[in-house]
This record gives C-alpha cells, sequence and structure tokens, in this order.
C-alpha cells in the first residue's frame, strides 16, 4: 500500500524526502504553491500505483497522470524554495 504524507510546517531535508519515497525525488508544481514530490523513478521501477496522488495531480493540473510509489505533499510553510 502505497503512502501520502503532507507537510505543513517546514521544509524537509533532501535526504528525508529521499528516504520517504524511497529513491530520487521529482518535484511536480501546482499553481495554488502546492509541491508533490515523488520518486523520479516509480514508473520505471513498478512501484504500485499511488491513487490518492494521482487524484491529486489531475485536479491540480488538469489531466490524468499515473503516480507511483510513496508521495510527499508539501504545503504552507513545508514549500521548497
Amino acid at each position: 500500500m502505497t503512502n501520502l504524507t503532507v507537510i505543513k510546517d517546514k521544509p524537509p531535508t533532501l535526504k528525508k524526502l529521499q528516504k520517504m519515497v524511497g529513491g530520487w525525488i521529482e518535484i511536480i508544481y501546482f499553481n495554488n504553491g502546492d509541491q508533490m514530490i515523488v520518486n523520479e523513478e516509480g514508473r520505471i521501477l513498478n512501484l504500485e500505483p499511488n491513487r490518492e496522488a494521482s487524484i491529486i495531480y489531475a485536479e491540480n493540473k488538469g489531466h490524468p497522470y499515473l503516480i507511483c510509489g510513496d508521495v510527499v505533499l508539501l504545503k504552507g510553510k513545508a514549500i521548497l524554495s
């Protein structure tokens, strides 16, 4: 089962984000300022689809895309600069 972790208080370190998604990170930027952190190779590694993250992506980007693996959603003070 995949996880979707929301962080709002402070930006996590790169090392922590890599641990949370299980590898190299990719940052997906949303128009509302939120950032979705995914495993850059999630689909290549055939990680389990993350339904909740895929829905959030579609709602924010206006088109579907399959997000795979564990995901971190950064909001508010946790946004990476």
